[in-house]
């Protein structure tokens, strides 16, 4: 009677280590940032939820500040790899632009961003390193959006009444300010009128053919 051998787990190199133990703490810190804002997040206690010691948080990040930076960074980069994505898999224009609208208004409605990004503009105010990396953020995110818009408006297909940046400066925050509104008032604004909105604005600064 032969016997499975189960293969041994391989040992984890010391920067596979870490970036373990950094993918943690950033996903046990982005839930508490969202449950109690950055400034009722407690360094401590999100290293003790991610099953690891305060030391462990510290040398992986100059403190909580920047571990919320760290969730801020990666959720920008995630979600602009991903538009890039459905830019690659469709080829038509008009699809391309229906996808993106339905695409920035599933981001700006994301009840677990807009706790994260109203937090984000909250500290900008506050501290100087913030604020630096918000206008760090936002930079590459109006740009690198931007570049995805100019590139769809040299379809024939699509008319803007703007300059891709200027759009993509609308949308971002316009965007956001309505789902920051919605999410306060409740049933007196729905997900689904918000939703709307956002689309009448978008379809307002740019259209198909």
């Amino acid at each position: 009677m032969s016997k499975t051998m189960s293969k041994p787990r391989k040992r984890l190199t010391r920067e596979e280590s870490r970036a373990q133990t950094r993918a943690t703490l950033m996903a046990v810190g982005r839930e508490h940032f969202i449950r109690h804002g950055l400034g009722g997040a407690v360094a401590e206690k999100i290293a003790e939820d991610a099953g690891y010691s305060r030391g462990a948080l510290y040398s992986n990040f100059d403190g909580k500040e920047e571990l919320f930076l760290a969730v801020i960074r990666e959720e920008q980069d995630r979600r602009m790899q991903a538009f890039h994505s459905m830019f690659n898999e469709e080829p038509s224009a008009k699809e391309r632009l229906r996808k993106m609208r339905d695409a920035i208004a599933d981001v700006v409605t994301d009840p677990g961003w807009i706790v994260l990004r109203t937090e984000f503009e909250a500290g900008a105010l506050r501290s100087e390193h913030i604020r630096q990396t918000f206008v760090e953020v936002h930079r590459q995110q109006v740009r690198d959006a931007g570049n995805l818009i100019r590139n769809l408006a040299r379809s024939s297909e699509i008319h803007m009444r703007i300059k891709p940046n200027e759009f993509m400066m609308i949308i971002l925050n316009l965007t956001h300010g309505l789902a920051v509104t919605q999410k306060i008032l409740g049933a007196e604004l729905s997900p689904k009128g918000t939703r709307h909105l956002i689309h009448s604005l978008f379809d307002h600064l740019i259209s198909s053919s």
